[in-house]
């Protein structure tokens, strides 16, 4: 139960070893505040005045009993030291922890790293958050570098070592720029720029389209992952670059996933795997915590450079490479982007932004295209790959997906996207393109 002690006197008034009569500090602080800990333990804090040294015990004795008990020394913990747990433990794919980091070494560290935990105030958030440096980021990145801090003092409060999280204070207003709008392509832009890339390359636009997945999961796809019989497609890795290193890894959310195959990309597929027949192709294999696997990753991939370069040709095909050289000049023959001003080299021009028109506007189409039909949401969600965390109890436990949920989904692909009756989809790839 909480108390107060004199340090200057004992109990019978006697003078203490404390006292200035007896050779103690006069400036010393005389009263003690005593209270005992959620844990059972007596602690204590010295104060100059009696009435000080009453409230802080009583009030640390009522946020015990409340369950609100911040020991007094706990914030002393350095930002910087609790930012390398909320790091360690994200739960984020090996691609996504690297941007984590990079982003608190370029952004955070330098401002918080050393500030004890405690000793942040809201207005010094809100002072980073509007300062020059952060203002000349792209908003994903500020978003990004809000989601570290505001994470860091979430566990923080978590632990006991502060109250409250300073960068939710009602005074700042979190990162909130958004992307504009896109208007979903329509199947004649799909097919234009289908047409305008190399021949080589077209089915990458189709597989994108069909089965609405992330370009780096696209140009992943392996001869193995299509069950033709079935009518469906494993979607279980993806190429990227982390660490300055190529690798397979699974694709985002860290897990597989089945798609279904419409029929006429399986009809294209047939054709492509027979004109460019895929042969064994590694890399290393990532695992979600960064590490690499032991043995490389070894499938049969379907999408690779071509011509006559030998350091590319039949290498895996790099996505910043392929959207410049490819997907981009692919755009401005197909008429969605201007082709580049007389004055300006074309390898400038087509590695800049290309107004949202990225490949990632063919898993747009997918999504539009599935919605439109009257998929089951919980149906689109599953062939798109994305999560079920926090979803509500009826879609994240309740919602399944069947057979007929593939089988609607093959029908709107075919139907939209190939102009084809599913009964009559097994044509040959002239047949489905002029069915169009």
């Amino acid at each position: 139960m909480a108390r107060v002690k004199d340090l200057w006197f004992t109990a019978g008034k006697n003078k203490t070893a404390r006292h200035p009569d007896r050779g103690g500090n006069r400036n010393a602080r005389r009263w003690l505040a005593v209270w005992i800990d959620p844990d059972g333990n007596e602690k204590s804090k010295v104060f100059a005045t009696q009435d000080a040294a009453r409230k802080y015990a009583a009030k640390m004795d009522a946020d015990a009993e409340r369950g609100e008990y911040i020991a007094p020394k706990a914030g002393q913990e350095k930002f910087g030291e609790l930012a390398a747990k909320f790091l360690r433990l994200r739960d984020v794919g090996a691609s996504s922890r690297e941007k984590y980091a990079s982003t608190y070494q370029n952004q955070i560290q330098a401002v918080f790293a050393d500030r004890a935990v405690k000793a942040v105030r809201p207005s010094e958030v809100l002072e980073w958050l509007r300062s020059p440096g952060m203002a000349k980021l792209s908003v994903s990145v500020q978003k990004t570098a809000y989601v570290i801090v505001c994470g860091v003092f979430d566990l923080a409060v978590a632990d006991g070592l502060r109250r409250d999280n300073p960068a939710r204070s009602p005074i700042i207003d979190p990162p909130s720029g958004e992307s504009p709008r896109r208007e979903s392509w329509s199947t004649a832009q799909v097919w234009r720029v289908h047409d305008a890339h190399p021949e080589p390359y077209r089915a990458i636009v189709t597989c994108s389209a069909a089965l609405g997945l992330r370009q780096g999961q696209a140009l992943a796809l392996a001869e193995e992952d299509f069950d033709f019989e079935a009518g469906k497609v494993r979607i279980r890795r993806q190429v990227t670059r982390v660490g300055g290193r190529w690798v397979f890894k699974l694709p985002k959310e860290g897990r597989e996933w089945t798609a279904p195959l419409p029929r006429g990309l399986a009809a294209i597929m047939r054709a492509r795997i027979e004109a460019y027949p895929p042969a064994p192709y590694e890399l290393p294999w990532m695992g979600e915590d960064g590490q690499l696997a032991a043995e490389p990753h070894v499938c049969r991939l379907l999408f690779r450079w071509h011509g006559d370069h030998p350091r590319t040709h039949g290498r895996h095909i790099q996505a910043s490479s392929f959207n410049k050289s490819i997907w981009k000049p692919a755009l401005t023959r197909a008429g969605i982007i201007p082709p580049p001003p007389e004055d300006t080299p074309a390898s400038d021009y087509f590695g800049l932004d290309c107004g949202g028109n990225g490949t990632h506007s063919l898993r747009h189409f997918y999504s539009t295209t599935l919605q439109d039909a009257g998929v089951p949401l919980i149906g689109v969600m599953e062939f798109m790959g994305h999560s079920r965390k926090g979803l509500p109890v009826t879609l994240g436990v309740y919602g399944h997906v069947t057979e007929e949920t593939f089988e609607l989904a093959r029908i709107a692909v075919d139907r939209t996207l190939f102009r084809l009756r599913p009964v009559e989809s097994s044509g040959t790839v002239t047949e489905l393109r002029a069915a169009r």
